[in-house]
């Protein structure tokens, strides 16, 4: 048997042991989901050991697989939507999706009376400021062989509540978290509604994605328009293009009844990747103590992505362009946008990363010429065609990833309408 000094010390160990571990599972590790189980145990740990016990040494179940009692009919449909809901929950999806939000598809003009060719002459074309700019065929010549209409945009997936994005998160009070010091954030323009009062019992959540000193942020407001006060908020954000993630957890104070609060979450991007073509849909789960989880659908603009080493010399553009097959260039025509202002339109591109290269006149049209780049270094170079102060502008650009095409005019146009 153990001396009474003997087992002491063998709790001492390993207890230090224990702490290290934790320590390091919470502020070392870089995996959200090793990071939030680690919280989860050492509140266990500290609130009650016998429950930690309990949820640690509790009878596993048996390990067992029931597909083949699937009917052959739903297996098929189940294969047809793989890595999406239905696949993990074994259902349909109309078993579960309830509401749906349509979207009218966009019609885009795949002729442009006038024409718009971006091909480079090897005479650089001089223009007002001294410098040079793509050099572009008569306004009447056709597409070149190889160049493509914007495909339309794909229609946005059901807007409806899924099933438990939360998973063992549910039931489970945040509020002994450590906190991470968040800066007061500026003044903004109002965030555009998630979850409406209705909706959410009261509760109403405002959201929006932007990007503030190379850092992508959800941007926040909570609203409690209950008679009860809210606390132990979380969130958890469901599979998407962009892989985006919390990086950190949800920091919402107690809200009383007729009080809202504002927060940023710090986001990561590539930890939740989607497979399938680009989308711009957002699916978020919320909670809290006192309410059930709320799901809604929230929209990402690409222009949020664009990183602030985008800036290209000309000579690169240039290169850059040429280098890319024509295949990769993409048109679309955004007839109800108006440049009447250049600067300040110059101004509000730039201050979305979006960098001006050159401006070149083409018969009574105005061409500029921008670059811009998204994460992993992916360019996108762009040429808008615009008479300054009438509806109409079109939109051409050439980028390595053309199936981000969609996404990116989506993007430039609510930057445009701005």
């Amino acid at each position: 048997m153990y001396s009474l000094q003997t087992f002491q010390s063998i709790v001492t160990n390993t207890n230090s042991c224990l702490q290290v571990v934790l320590n390091n599972a919470t502020v070392e590790t870089d995996n959200p989901d090793l990071r939030d189980r680690a919280y989860i145990y050492w509140r266990l740990l500290s609130t009650d050991p016998e429950a930690a016990k309990d949820v640690v040494l509790a009878e596993k179940p048996v390990i067992t697989d029931d597909s083949n009692q699937l009917d052959s009919s739903l297996l098929d449909e189940l294969l047809a939507n793989i890595a999406t809901l239905s696949s993990v929950y074994h259902k349909p999806p109309e078993a579960f999706v309830t509401r749906v939000k349509t979207t009218a598809p966009k019609t885009e003009d795949d002729d442009y009376p006038n024409g718009i060719d971006t091909g480079y002459s090897d005479t650089p074309t001089h223009v007002a400021d001294g410098g040079t700019s793509p050099q572009t065929s008569s306004s009447s010549a056709p597409y070149p062989a190889g160049r493509q209409p914007a495909p339309p945009p794909a229609a946005p997936a059901p807007a409806a509540p899924v099933p438990d994005l939360l998973g063992d998160l549910i039931g489970l009070d945040n509020s002994a978290i450590v906190p991470v010091d968040q800066p007061e954030p500026a003044p903004a323009a109002p965030l555009p509604v998630v979850l409406p009062a209705s909706t959410g019992q009261g509760l109403q959540i405002s959201a929006q994605l932007t990007r503030q000193d190379g850092q992508v942020l959800y941007s926040m407001l909570f609203e409690n328009n209950t008679q009860i006060p809210l606390d132990g908020f979380m969130i958890q954000f469901n599979k998407n293009s962009f892989g985006l993630a919390a990086a950190g957890p949800l920091q919402v104070p107690q809200l009383q009844p007729g009080t809202s609060a504002r927060t940023l979450l710090p986001m990561v991007l590539f930890q939740n990747v989607s497979g399938g073509a680009p989308s711009s849909l957002l699916q978020v789960a919320v909670k809290n103590n006192q309410q059930p989880v709320w799901y809604f659908n929230d929209k990402v603009s690409l222009h949020v992505f664009f990183t602030e080493d985008g800036r290209m010399e000309r000579g690169s553009f240039l290169e850059t362009w040429r280098s890319l097959p024509d295949s990769n260039e993409v048109l679309k025509d955004l007839p109800g946008i108006v440049v009447s202002n250049v600067e300040a339109t110059l101004d509000r591109l730039a201050a979305s990363n979006m960098f001006f290269i050159a401006k070149r006149k083409h018969a009574n049209q105005d061409v500029f010429y921008f670059s811009a780049k998204i994460p992993r270094g992916i360019p996108f170079l762009i040429e808008l065609t615009t008479v300054i102060g009438n509806p109409g502008v079109k939109c051409a650009i050439k980028t390595p990833n053309p199936e981000m095409a969609p996404l990116f005019f989506e993007a430039i146009e609510s930057l445009l309408k701005a």
